[in-house]
């Protein structure tokens, strides 16, 4: 590729427009460029990638900033993406329209793989992440739990102090900003109990079960040793001393996680602990026998 343009395209975080391209090399050029493998082109027309760099969320939204052009800002989704605090799975994020942020007064905008929202808070805080202009950690998280399913709300909370890229205060502050919006206030009910010691979104989908069943707050990661031996729960009740676990599907894949599993469960048996195991389906299906089962052994 031509110096200038690699130059270019290295300060674009790995894209450039056709128009761009062609200040430095000739049309017959820039389709050699493509034939060779040199660079490829995008979801936009007239928006290329530079080969040597990965495929990923970034460049896709490096790409979609400089086709839209103008004073755009990564949002939502997307930002959380960019903030390492998206829920999605890498499938359905790359899948997803990219969402973008306004001025007040712009039309709401469905182009295709983009959704352009009109914002009322304005985009002056808007800060540089991975070579895109996005929405500051902690509005991003409020933003995207605002429109989230209720069962979604804390564990995008957790997620976000999980990244170590917002504080439980930056979080209050979000929501101060975005006092009248819509669902702010479910948010903000929950920012209290927010904690970016939850591993896991289902362990926090899980908490929250029982935090809108109004029983006790528990202890994260609570952890018992005895000697040199010691162990870690979920999330537990010391004084009840009862520990509940979330099981995923990878929980017991080979015979000696299994034994060295219940080995751990005798543990806790025999410290005169009780230990409770749900997995997705409680959670999201059975959630009415699942906090009466934990209801029960905490009186």
């Amino acid at each position: 590729m031509h110096p200038e343009l690699q130059q270019l395209v290295d300060a674009q975080g790995g894209v450039f427009t056709r128009d761009q391209a062609l200040v430095t090399c000739s049309p017959a050029q820039l389709r050699s460029y493509l034939r060779r493998g040199v660079c490829g082109s995008t979801d936009w027309r007239g928006i290329y990638a530079d080969a040597a760099c990965p495929s990923d969320l970034p460049l896709r939204a490096r790409a979609a900033s400089l086709w839209l052009g103008g004073d755009l800002v990564a949002c939502r989704s997307t930002a959380a993406a960019l903030w390492d605090f998206d829920l999605r799975s890498d499938e359905t994020a790359a899948s997803d329209d990219l969402h973008f942020l306004g001025p007040a007064d712009l039309d709401n905008r469905k182009l295709e793989g983009l959704q352009v929202h009109p914002s009322s808070l304005g985009t002056a805080d808007a800060v540089r992440r991975s070579g895109v202009w996005c929405t500051p950690p902690a509005r991003t998280a409020c933003d995207l739990a605002r429109s989230a399913d209720p069962i979604d709300v804390l564990a995008t909370l957790d997620t976000a102090l999980r990244s170590r890229t917002c504080t439980q205060e930056d979080l209050f502050a979000a929501c101060a900003v975005q006092r009248g919006l819509r669902g702010i206030v479910r948010v903000a009910q929950l920012v209290p109990y927010a904690d970016g010691r939850a591993e896991s979104p289902m362990e926090s989908r899980m908490r929250w079960r029982f935090l809108v069943a109004d029983l006790p707050v528990p202890e994260l990661q609570f952890e018992l040793a005895r000697g040199r031996r010691w162990h870690r729960l979920d999330l537990a009740w010391p004084e009840y001393r009862l520990g509940v676990e979330f099981d995923g599907l990878e929980a017991h894949m080979t015979r000696e996680q299994l034994a060295a599993d219940r080995d751990r469960h005798n543990w806790f048996t025999d410290e005169g602990w009780r230990l409770l195991h749900f997995t997705a389906v409680d959670v999201y299906r059975l959630h009415v026998a699942m906090v009466r089962s934990v209801a029960r052994y905490l009186g």
